[in-house]
């Protein structure tokens, strides 16, 4: 399993043409062969099922070799006319003829003129041969070998005869005849190349960076490797020039030092500058198929791409970039698992931190109301002291100097207590004769009635008052009692 380090990114359109990496789905390559049919690896064991053992670019069903079945006994179909004992095999591939579709040039500028199936089929007069007309025997044998020819290159795999005197053209997953291909789409990069992001493709499991000392081992090295000219975000400066950009730290990180030193001491398996695509690019990739798909299909996934502005279409070839990319999107889904665990567990310590603060809360709010109620009996006891200690002051003077010229009013000849009892005494004497009465027969002028409205009125606001002052009190010499037991 392949780890991608958040440091860098990967190819943006995935594997080259020769099929030795693959894109991911979400951004990262692997160094892992292309589609098995027709990749060029550098394996010498794989025998081919027609023809002998390869030395370069094995196939499933065959490879190059210095001699032929063809240049035995006549052919592995019967006699061949004209044929030559250094020609290759049926399904190997020999000489490519430059320009053909399906084949390695020199130069990858070459391989990018042929856009369209239209185009291939114009420029490919002997690809088109080698699958409806070979002419090898001239007899029946030749539909036998179209046939076979149709079926390497729908699997793009081997080599194809069409004429015994030219040498046979190579099938690769590149011709449009190939059948086993599909249109994904990966994200684009958002860095700039002046931010100097790099991917680096470990691989090593997730599980030996999932911990702080393993993370930070790994930025230690990197600081080294990179000759301590690294910060928290692992941006490349240099003294006089500022910070490195992309192109330039993935070609410092690809010599042959520091690129030793990361498959050693990181486990690296590959380096890739990460940078975003400009405009001009993204409209000429986007406006020209890749070799082997034809226009429109390419134009409506580009029309059909769910969101323009982050993904860009990517061809697939065969079955092993397909398993590749499902593997790298399992990978992925697991590494978001993961990481949705780990912010489950965390907001399970947060959930049981917050209720243990709220549990300290409660009892330092208790706590406090219980110092509080002690504070306050301090302070009555201590005013209880101080009034024990102190003689009476001017204003409790005047307070007992008021009150006893209230009572004094009250209890007085002629006054309020005095016609009270009268009146009590009046009632209590003729009672009956009040009782029998039925009309009233004082005669109140509208003054009177006045004066006697007013009375009352204050004197029940009095009577309210005393009795709001008597509740007071109350309530404070209960207070006070129950903070004295």
């Amino acid at each position: 399993m392949s780890t991608s380090v958040k440091i860098a990114a990967m190819s943006l359109f995935g594997g080259s043409k020769l099929g030795t990496t693959s894109a991911p789905t979400f951004g990262t390559t692997t160094s892992t062969p292309a589609f098995s049919f027709g990749a060029a690896t550098s394996n010498t064991a794989n025998k081919p099922l027609f023809g002998s053992t390869t030395t370069a670019q094995p196939s499933l069903f065959g490879a190059s070799t210095t001699t032929s079945t063809f240049a035995q006994s006549g052919g592995l179909f019967g006699s061949k006319p004209g044929a030559t004992t250094s020609s290759t095999t049926l399904l190997s591939s020999g000489m490519k003829p430059a320009g053909l579709p399906g084949t390695s040039t020199t130069s990858t500028a070459q391989a990018s003129q042929v856009s369209t199936v239209q185009d291939l089929i114009q420029n490919s007069e002997c690809l088109i041969r080698s699958l409806t007309s070979p002419d090898l025997f001239g007899d029946e044998r030749d539909g036998i070998v179209a046939k076979l020819n149709q079926l390497l290159s729908a699997c793009g795999i081997g080599s194809g005869y069409y004429k015994g005197d030219q040498q046979p053209i190579s099938y690769t997953t590149e011709n449009p005849f190939y059948q086993f291909k599909a249109i994904g789409y990966s994200r684009r990069s958002d860095y700039c190349d002046s931010d100097g992001i790099v991917a680096l493709t470990l691989g090593i499991n997730y599980e030996q960076l999932s911990r702080a000392a393993q993370r930070q081992k790994f930025l230690d090295s990197m600081n080294l490797i990179l000759g301590n000219n690294t910060n928290v975000l692992i941006y490349v400066t240099e003294k006089g020039k500022g910070r490195s950009s992309s192109k330039e730290l993935c070609a410092f990180l690809k010599q042959p030092a520091q690129d030793t030193q990361l498959k050693n001491q990181l486990c690296v398996v590959n380096v890739l500058s990460r940078t975003v695509v400009d405009d001009v690019k993204k409209r000429a990739f986007m406006k020209n198929p890749p070799a082997g798909f034809d226009s429109q299909i390419w134009q409506q996934a580009v029309r059909e791409n769910p969101d323009p502005d982050k993904l860009l279409p990517y061809p697939i070839r065969g079955f092993e970039q397909l398993r590749k990319r499902q593997e790298l999107q399992a990978a992925e889904i697991r590494l978001e698992e993961r990481v949705i665990e780990e912010l489950k567990q965390r907001l399970v310590q947060i959930n049981s931190k917050l209720t243990a603060g709220q549990n300290q809360c409660s009892y330092q709010r208790q706590r406090h109301k219980e110092l509080s109620h002690r504070l306050l009996r301090c302070l009555a006891m201590q005013s209880l002291l101080q009034q024990y200690t102190i003689s009476i002051d001017s204003d409790e003077e005047k307070l007992e100097t008021r009150l006893e010229a209230l009572n004094a009013s009250l209890i007085a000849p002629d006054q309020i207590k005095s016609r009270i009892n009268n009146l009590l005494a009046i009632l209590h004497g003729e009672a009956e004769t009040l009782k029998a009465t039925n009309e009233t027969r004082l005669k109140l002028t509208e003054s009177d009635v006045t004066q006697i409205k007013r009375y009352l009125s204050r004197a029940q606001d009095a009577l309210e008052r005393v009795i709001d002052i008597v509740r007071e009190s109350t309530n404070i010499l209960d207070i006070v009692e129950a903070h004295l037991k």
